[in-house]
C-alpha cells in the first residue's frame, strides 16, 4: 500500500464517499522533524493494515482548507475517520505502537 497525497476537500471527499476502509489523514509539513520521522512507520502501517485502513497524507503548507476543516493546530496530527466521521485524533510525536494499537482499537 501506499500513502495517497491530497490537496483539496474535494479530493478527501472523493475518497470518503467511495472508502469501506476508515482512513487516516496524516497532516504533515517538510519543516516538521517528527513528521518526517513518523513516515516510514506509516508506510509500513499502510501495509499492515491496508485491508482495514487507508492512509492519506496532507501536506498543511499546501491544503490549509483541510487543516482549517480538520482545526489541525500542529503537526504531526493524526486524524482517523470512518465513514467520514473523526473516532479519533493524535497530535504530536507519537509511536509506532500506538497507532498501530489505535488502528486495531477502532
Amino acid at each position: 500500500m501506499t500513502i495517497d497525497e491530497i490537496t483539496t476537500t474535494a479530493e478527501l471527499n472523493r475518497i470518503i464517499l467511495g472508502e469501506h476502509r476508515g482512513v487516516v489523514l496524516d497532516f504533515w509539513g517538510t519543516w516538521c522533524q517528527p513528521c518526517r520521522s513518523l513516515r516510514p512507520h506509516l508506510e509500513r502501517l499502510a501495509d499492515d493494515h491496508g485491508d482495514r485502513w487507508r492512509v492519506i497524507a496532507v501536506h498543511c503548507e499546501e491544503s490549509p482548507s483541510l487543516v482549517d476543516a480538520y482545526d489541525v493546530r500542529s503537526t504531526p496530527t493524526l486524524v482517523f475517520l470512518r465513514d467520514g466521521d473523526e473516532v479519533d485524533r493524535t497530535t504530536g510525536a507519537v509511536t509506532p505502537s500506538s497507532i498501530a494499537g489505535k488502528l486495531a482499537g477502532l
